[in-house]
């Protein structure tokens, strides 16, 4: 009985400092260690949506696949968007002969009035220059007449001779009034002519016109290519399709979700640390990390990042639902962690179990 009681004796006293040693190293730990039992892995997660609105004709990935950069992800439906194309390029045409056709013909009335004009311009010179030769005529018809009628009272003479240099000065008179008509009539042409140029500012209106229509066309063929071009939705990063919300025949809507992507190169834990165990904190300090994925084994983690808002201010922010209800409850904040020895799958949203080393960093050695 005695041996019995000694026995039972021992082991209460071994138990209590089993006990003892187990509370102590329990709180060395809290001590020097920031716990959090659930944390999660995370990644900026990419969210690809249509920009336009039309029918899915084809998607060219399946979930899980693993896609570059600029890879073709979904095609919509084109074909009425090529047809007008095809209408504005047949309209095009037609507006860039137009306007060549206003080009050539005033080019064309462009040349026959400078040429006309310079015609016209020699015709009056020539016509000027036989009015001074018949001027110059008329002069010495009436210095001949003078002397006739002189050499005629003197019956020196004949009638016959003085009235023929009568008649010689009445025709020249009449040749000089028949230039001088002409000469008015060209100008009156040559001013007709000048008038015309006015056709040639309506022709540069004309032309101006058809210019402002083919640049109009041409934006709305612009304008018709992009949305052309956003009908082939393509990768805007490295990454792994998670999920695929449509399907093709699907009539989708600008803004809709069609895929989200991950990159697995870019994850972290996400750890959200109770307001009280935050000042103890700091960028750099090592961490130790057990993902439920992999019972049996421990990761090297690094804090990289400290938020600067508490989770609930955060959630409550992006609902835009403020409460304005007073309330204590404890506060948790997000602390970003690298994964230094990051496994095989680490899928977004994975439990991991946080243990951060605030105090004797050797121990981690």
């Amino acid at each position: 009985m005695r041996t019995r009681n000694f026995h039972l004796k021992w082991i209460s006293i071994f138990a209590i400092l089993v006990g003892l040693a187990f509370a102590t190293y329990e709180g060395f730990h809290w001590f020097t260690h920031v716990y959090e039992f659930d944390a999660r892995i995370r990644s900026d997660m990419t969210r690809v949506s249509s920009r336009v609105n039309g029918t899915i004709e084809n998607i060219h990935v399946k979930e899980g696949a693993s896609i570059k950069k600029g890879d073709l992800l979904v095609t919509m439906k084109v074909e009425q968007i090529k047809e007008r194309i095809r209408a504005i390029e047949a309209q095009l045409k037609e507006a860039g002969a137009q306007k060549d056709k206003l080009i050539a013909e005033k080019f064309s009335l462009e040349s026959s009035l400078s040429s006309r004009t310079a015609t016209k311009i020699e015709e009056i010179l020539a016509f000027k220059l036989d009015l001074t030769t018949l001027k110059d005529r008329l002069r010495l018809a009436e210095k001949k007449l003078e002397r006739s009628r002189y050499l005629f009272s003197k019956n020196l003479a004949s009638r016959k001779n003085m009235e023929s240099e009568q008649d010689n000065v009445l025709n020249l008179k009449g040749q000089i009034k028949a230039a001088e008509a002409r000469i008015r009539v060209a100008e009156l042409e040559s001013k007709e002519i000048l008038s015309r140029k006015a056709e040639l500012v309506v022709f540069d209106q004309d032309i101006k016109i058809a210019s402002i229509t083919l640049e109009r066309l041409k934006a709305r063929k612009r304008e018709l290519e992009v949305d052309l071009s956003e009908r082939q939705i393509h990768s805007p990063t490295d990454g792994i399709v998670d999920r695929i919300f449509k399907n093709p025949g699907e009539y989708v809507e600008d803004a809709d979700e069609l895929i989200i992507v991950h990159d697995p190169e870019n994850v972290w834990v996400e750890a959200n640390i109770v307001e009280g165990q935050i000042r103890h904190l700091e960028i750099g300090q090592p961490v130790k990390l057990h993902l439920n994925a992999y019972p049996f084994e421990m990761f090297r983690g690094e804090v990289i990042g400290i938020g600067q808002v508490t989770l609930n201010d955060l959630q409550e922010t992006q609902s835009g639902a403020i409460s304005n209800k007073a309330r204590k409850i404890e506060q948790r904040i997000p602390v970003k962690i690298k994964i230094l020895d990051k496994p095989k799958i680490t899928a977004p949203g994975m439990l991991v179990e946080v243990n951060i080393q605030i105090r004797d960093r050797t121990l981690f050695k």
